[in-house]
């Protein structure tokens, strides 16, 4: 496919071991731009999860790699080997050489705070800073260092997109004189995802949950409408990641063993995500019971958003700033009554022509396809309007 508009992008995706980045760049170069990614890993890292990259056949026009260096390569000894990451940066994916000027320089994309020292010599008119969450949740002890690299990022980026707008927010607020630059960029949905039978409602009284099942759910909310409601099933499909055993156990895993074994939730397992489509199609509802006192539940954008949306099928959640953004596609609820009546009328009221508009809003406007057509065009603007 001939590149969306205007002339074709040049993009170097950092980070892009992450589905979503790798999904953007994906499209991007379905689109007929000119696309590398990036994947890095600590030694340690890449040994235990053998990271390999999605199986279908990538677009001729995606270069990929794996980096991998020894453990604190973006900690501790980051200062060593940032030359040797920006030299490698600038070797792997050159200007093109039919073009000539500022536009010779490719894109750069980075998802991460620690790709600041990495990107230094990339111009700014040239980078791009992508943010995926709070990152200082993940690191809390480092929170000092990632909001100084992340400020770095914000500052010499010609543009910051933000999964979450709770994060365009805050960036906004920290960094006033960039606001312009720093906008909104949501989860889209993957095209497979995109329900081809919308309106075949399944009619089978079931609620699902897709997503590994930790302390982001609020489990005493799962038991207490799944007590609510025994004539309906609740299925979840996910792993148990967490607390492996030998000390005391959360309060929130006791909490999801009550839950999951009440007599009419089931617990699925772990699938694979080639395999989501169909699950989400075949549920009655769609629903993100997740604990509102998270703070990763506050500063994220949750894919189960879109990709619920993409099934046709009612979408319902707790009060994530997130999920408030669509408020014709996706309902709240604030309570255990409030998320039982929702479920109760979903399961009565829920018409084939809704399923089909809301796959239709979900291929029109939030697929990555239309994500990427979207950057491209951003991209391709700052670059026609910069000195």
């Amino acid at each position: 496919m001939p590149a969306s508009s205007g002339q074709a992008l040049r993009a170097l995706f950092l980070g892009a071991g992450t589905p979503w980045v790798y999904a953007l760049a994906e499209s991007l170069a379905t689109q007929g731009h000119q696309v590398g990614v990036i994947a890095p890993f600590d030694t340690r890292t890449f040994k235990r999860l053998q990271p390999k990259w999605p199986g279908r056949q990538p677009p001729v026009n995606l270069q990929r790699q794996f980096w991998v260096y020894p453990p604190g390569y973006v900690g501790t000894l980051a200062p060593l080997f940032a030359p040797l990451l920006r030299a490698r940066l600038n070797r792997s994916f050159p200007p093109a050489t039919h073009v000539e000027g500022r536009n010779a320089v490719p894109w750069t994309i980075a998802p991460y705070p620690w790709a600041a020292r990495a990107t230094r010599g990339i111009p700014s008119h040239r980078l791009v800073y992508y943010n995926l969450d709070d990152y200082v949740l993940y690191q809390p002890e480092r929170a000092a260092s990632i909001l100084s690299h992340e400020g770095e990022l914000v500052r010499r980026a010609a543009l910051t997109i933000c999964l979450a707008q709770t994060q365009v927010d805050s960036l906004r607020a920290r960094f006033p004189e960039r606001a312009g630059s720093i906008l909104h960029f949501p989860l889209g949905a993957v095209e497979n995802l995109l329900n081809p039978a919308p309106s075949k409602v399944p009619n089978g009284r079931v609620v699902g949950y897709i997503g590994n099942l930790i302390d982001r759910v609020d489990w005493r909310l799962v038991a207490a409408v799944a007590s609510r409601l025994p004539d309906v099933e609740f299925h979840f499909i996910g792993g148990l990641d967490g607390f492996s055993g030998g000390g005391v156990v959360p309060d929130w895993q006791i909490d999801r063993g009550k839950a999951l074994a009440l007599p009419n939730v089931r617990h699925l397992g772990p699938i694979g995500q080639d395999e989501v489509g169909p699950y989400y199609w075949n549920f009655d509802v769609n629903w993100i019971p997740y604990d509102l006192g998270h703070a990763f539940n506050q500063a994220s954008c949750p894919t189960k958003i879109m990709d619920g949306l993409a099934s046709g099928r009612p979408v319902l959640s707790s009060d994530v700033p997130e999920c408030r953004l669509y408020p014709d596609h996706l309902s709240i609820f604030r309570s255990v009554d409030e998320a039982v009546s929702q479920i109760q009328r979903s399961l009565t009221k829920s018409t084939a022509a809704e399923a089909c508009a809301q796959v239709e809003f979900v291929r029109e406007r939030h697929t990555w396809a239309t994500r990427a057509q979207w950057l491209s065009e951003r991209l391709q603007s700052l670059a026609s309007n910069s000195p």
